[in-house]
């Protein structure tokens, strides 16, 4: 199958055009808002050399229809480019169909490494990730040398998870490397401590090894580690 490209573009603006500009109220003041293009409500148009408040309906309608021109015109990585890091799995549950074996794995792996949190990602659940992940094919959703640790991995492996304050504790996100878990245990702590796991699993429930951001990170299935997850004392 090759990448449809006009499907994905149909998707894109389909993404557009069912998600709502909402101010944030938590910085209302500074114009921030949520959107899977716009991060404000302030918009810079370089031609009239002003900005435009796109929560106005005159102004959001004009806005919509410069992105609309952008995704009609654009290649996929620049499209992909467009979409904000939050909304990146949602894009790719919409578009996923539409693409090739090796741009359904380049995809899903990129949108899961944009994401800030992808674990607590609202609309694509741990179990849908996991499918995506299983579907993919690993020659093209890990690189040479990432592939190599993948297959030398041993039959039953002890993983480790570095939980953020505030952050999903059973995510799919784990490793190897125990001080590298540390690391995300302590990214985010201050008056909230963070949690550090330990668990056994099969190789043949870890899905993936990517470490483009040396993270040393294994997609796993969660929901088949051997014993129970406990924190590291």
């Amino acid at each position: 199958m090759q990448t449809n490209l006009t499907r994905i573009r149909e998707q894109t603006i389909k993404l557009f055009d069912t998600t709502p500009l909402i101010p944030s109220k938590a910085v209302e003041n500074m114009g921030a808002a949520c959107h899977p293009f716009a991060n404000s409500i302030f918009y810079y148009h370089r031609n009239r050399q002003k900005w435009l408040d796109i929560s106005t309906p005159n102004n959001y309608a004009f806005y919509r229809h410069l992105i609309l021109d952008r995704i009609n015109s654009l290649s996929l990585p620049f499209i992909y480019d467009m979409i904000l890091d939050d909304y990146k799995l949602t894009w790719f549950q919409l578009c996923k169909d539409y693409m090739s074996r090796e741009d359904f794995a380049y995809y899903l792996k990129h949108s899961w490494l944009d994401e800030e949190d992808p674990n607590q990602d609202p609309t694509v659940d741990r179990e849908e990730v996991l499918r995506y992940f299983r579907q993919a094919d690993k020659h093209c959703l890990m690189n040479p040398s990432d592939l190599a640790y993948y297959q030398n991995l041993p039959p039953t492996l002890t993983i480790y998870r570095g939980v953020s304050p505030h952050r999903a504790k059973f995510g799919l996100s784990w490793t190897a490397d125990q001080d590298m878990a540390m690391w995300f245990k302590k990214r985010y702590e201050s008056d909230s401590q963070g949690q550090l796991l330990t668990a056994v699993i099969s190789k043949k429930h870890v899905l993936a090894y990517i470490d483009e951001r040396n993270e040393h990170e294994l997609i796993v299935d969660v929901f088949k580690i051997q014993s129970q997850i406990y924190p590291v004392i």
